[in-house]
């Protein structure tokens, strides 16, 4: 005998699953002998250590543990110090294995086990993992009797627990059609208006599931009516949150005081029916976004994306979540565009990827038909047949692929930041864990305007960024979907290179902008001392300057260079630049001939486009010949500044216009928000009203100026979210507590400058840098106000 145990010992410490059960099935075949049975060797103290079982925990033999536990073990059998098997247990797969065992006796109704595995710890409660997190009421309301149901919930079973998809107990039951568990379930104060928010019931309650069996409906429709006046608050605070999910402007308004009767919960169930459906159909083409089934759960995640999408349909309730995988295939689609191409899109996008947890690479090429599919994978397209604008896209996230279709390799590059956008918001909401769920979406994009701009002042004597920073800045603003830089020289008739970057240094930030759609626009200025006598011999400078642009389709004239340029020979060349912005120049004699030039001056191609400051035509008749290949850019230098009211000679006129907004951080210790937001919208206004080709929004520099990038951000933000959809609404006000993210985002369809600012520039996930800018701004424009307030 004393032989058995050595060797079952052995076995336990190798691990040797095989020569356990060996040992145990002789034991059924009566094929050991001096009394040696199954339940002694399974449940008897045969070691200093306890029970097999016992010294299987402790020796964190996983296998071992649930082999003996299948074969009938008892884990509540203690050991000389009175602890059993889970309370020696100190890993976690082998606790998980009990709760397995737990599970496996609920679907079988053994409630002696179930009785034996609680009383040895296990929570009534636990889940079966944690993603699925189904608890063994769950798997009672499913597979069980109506006894183990009332078993578990008399030891304590949370008789509302969701799991992972949202589903309750009673939605299992009342699909099973088990009458019984549906009755035991009610009268315990199951809630049968829980909506699931993925999955098989995706957007259904229980309630919505017993309208296929008029039996379990009859039954719910008796308990809400019978239901006592506590229970009946609860079920009104649900359906109100089941208000709060459907996008509809309709408020439906509940009296928690009146009595709760059947036609009531009729008419309220109808009533959110309705509201439901008017949400959904909207016209599709509209500006405004179009929101379908959104869960309480994900609420909040998608409306984070930034710039806001056109279209945004959740697909929830149809498919699964896309469970992504720490290497992501990507299948192309033979279109318009190389594989090699369309690799280098995915490839830019590669770092950012990584830092997430996720790496891409080439899967296999498809036909222009392309293949059905069962394989988590991304399939990538480009076809600009697909779309009305080529630089439009779309998403479509299932459980079982990614699609990405394209009008163009810049288009590509727009889903692209999209889709590590949201994988980005998926990772921070499940708090960098291994499990990351991307819910079934279809986004369908495009951007209002094809001129996206951001002028950057670089000029020699003002604070210039480092190309360092200069680089993670662009690396931002081509998330955000901007399309263009406007990078801003101040020049003096020196012959020093007056640029604050080398040559090969512009050679690499060029090529960094062209790989991610971002073009380069030289904008030409001089000083203030400059006159038109000195403009002869600076002609060579802008020249130099142009070919460290090798790919120039267009060159902005800024304020000062302009006025040069149309100046009347009795102009005082002395004025500053913001007084040659405000001087009414109506007076002009030959204002145009050097415009004419320009073209052969600065050895420009026939097909650049030249953007000249129009600040300085204010009334002048004379602009109807300007040449038809210039496009005149408006600065708006005040927050209310009403750019149509300038604008509108030139747009008659045919002209075509380009607002330029401000960030609002020159000349401020913090920027001012609000100044930005006000100004930007009105550029954004004119845009739309002129039908222009976009905005500029433009960020000032100056040596006695802090010029602060990091409050410049606000600025960059709010150009970069209107510019692409105008119709994005815009929440400027510093959040107290943002830690909560769904609840705080769902409760307001305004979008969080705050948020946004935490989320992709500064990657702050406890949201308090974003916050804090925006109320040091607010701050900021309190003090200017006060300052420039007349006494």
């Amino acid at each position: 005998m004393q032989e058995i145990y050595e060797n079952l010992r052995r076995a336990i410490e190798h691990g040797r699953t095989d020569i356990v059960m060996s040992i145990l099935d002789a034991c059924d075949e009566n094929e050991i002998s001096n009394g040696i049975t199954k339940d002694k060797i399974l449940n008897g103290p045969i070691f200093e250590e306890g029970t097999p079982l016992l010294y299987a925990s402790i020796h964190n033999q996983v296998d071992l543990v649930r082999t003996l536990l299948n074969c009938g073990a008892d884990p509540a059998v203690t050991n000389m110090q009175g602890l059993n098997a889970l309370e020696v247990s100190i890993n976690d797969k082998i606790r998980q294995i009990y709760i397995e065992e737990l599970l496996r006796a609920t679907a079988a109704s053994e409630i002696s086990r179930v009785q034996q595995l609680l009383s040895v710890g296990i929570n009534v409660n636990s889940w079966d993992s944690k993603v699925s997190r189904n608890t063994p009421l769950h798997w009672a309301a499913c597979y069980s009797n109506k006894d183990m149901v009332q078993y578990l919930i008399d030891k304590g079973a949370d008789i509302n627990m969701e799991n992972g998809c949202g589903t309750t107990p009673l939605h299992e039951a009342v699909n099973r059609g088990e009458i019984e568990i549906c009755q035991i379930l009610l009268k315990s104060g199951s809630n049968p208006f829980i909506r699931a928010i993925k999955g098989t019931f995706s957007g259904k309650s229980a309630y919505d599931i017993a309208k296929n069996n008029s039996s379990i409906e009859c039954l719910i429709e008796k308990y809400l009516v019978e239901m006592p006046l506590k229970d009946k608050e609860n079920v009104h605070n649900c359906l109100e949150l089941v208000e709060d999910t459907n996008f509809s402007q309709k408020n439906i308004l509940v009296d928690i005081h009146q009595p709760l009767t059947v036609d009531s919960i009729k008419s309220l169930e109808n009533s959110l029916e309705v509201s439901a459906s008017a949400g959904d159909s909207r016209e599709s083409g509209s500006d405004s976004p179009l929101r379908i089934q959104r869960s309480i759960a994900n609420t909040g995640l998608y409306e984070m994306i930034w710039p806001e999408p056109k279209y945004i349909i959740e697909l929830g309730h149809i498919s699964p979540p896309f469970i992504v995988e720490k290497e992501l295939l990507i299948s192309i689609i033979q279109g318009s565009e190389s594989i090699h191409k369309i690799l280098d899109v995915w490839e830019i996008s590669r770092t950012h990827l990584l830092e997430l947890g996720c790496d891409v690479k080439i899967g296999e090429v498809q036909p222009q038909s392309g293949r059905i599919s069962y394989d988590k994978r991304i399939e990538c397209i480009v076809n600009p047949k697909l779309f009305n604008v080529t630089t439009g896209y779309q998403l479509h996230i299932t459980q079982n692929s990614i699609k990405v279709s394209a009008g163009s390799l810049a288009g590509l590059h727009y889903a692209v930041c999209t889709f590590v956008q949201i994988l980005r918001l998926c990772k921070n909401r499940s708090n960098n864990t291994e499990i990351c769920e991307i819910e079934a979406v279809l986004i369908k994009d495009e951007p209002r305007f094809g001129h996206r701009g951001i002028l950057l002042d670089i000029s020699l004597r003002g604070r210039t960024p480092t190309l360092e920073y200069l680089l993670h800045a662009i690396d931002v603003w081509c998330s955000f979907k901007l399309s263009h830089l406007h990078l801003y020289f101040r020049l003096t008739p020196s012959c020093d290179w007056q640029f604050c970057y080398s040559k090969s240094e512009m050679v690499t930030l060029d090529r960094y902008c062209r790989d991610r759609y971002l073009e380069l626009v030289p904008a030409l200025d001089v000083d203030s001392n400059v006159s038109l006598q000195h403009l002869s011999q600076m002609w060579p400078l802008f020249q130099e300057l142009l070919t460290t642009f090798p790919n120039v389709n267009y060159v902005h004239i800024g304020p000062r260079l302009a006025s040069i340029l149309v100046q009347p020979s009795n102009f005082d060349c002395s004025l500053s630049i913001d007084e040659t912005i405000e001087r009414d120049m109506s007076e002009v004699l030959e204002p145009y001939s050097n415009l004419q030039q320009l073209w052969h001056i600065l050895n420009l191609n026939f097909d650049t486009t030249v953007l000249l400051c129009s600040n300085g035509l204010h009334s002048k008749l004379e602009f109807r010949s300007i040449p038809n290949n210039i496009i005149l850019v408006e600065y708006g230098f005040q927050a209310d500044y009403e750019f149509s009211n300038w604008t509108e000679a030139f747009r008659v006129a045919g002209a075509n216009i380009l607002p330029s907004s401000g960030t609002a951080s020159y000349n401020s210790l913090a920027g001012c928000p609000a100044s930005t937001y006000a100004n930007t919208k009105n550029a954004i206004k004119t845009a739309q009203e002129q039908d222009s080709i976009g905005i500029v929004v433009a960020h000032w520099s100056g040596s006695h100026y802090l010029t602060s990038h990091t409050f410049a951000w606000v600025g960059y933000i709010i150009a970069a979210g209107l510019s692409w959809n105008p119709s994005t609404d815009i929440d400027l006000e510093p959040s107290i507590d943002f830690y909560d993210t769904r609840e705080s985002i769902g409760n307001n369809s305004k979008k969080s400058i705050a948020r946004i600012l935490d989320t992709y520039v500064f990657r702050d996930l406890e949201y308090k840098i974003g916050s804090a800018i925006l109320e040091l701004g607010r701050v900021d424009t309190l003090v200017l106000t006060i300052v420039n307030r007349p006494r």
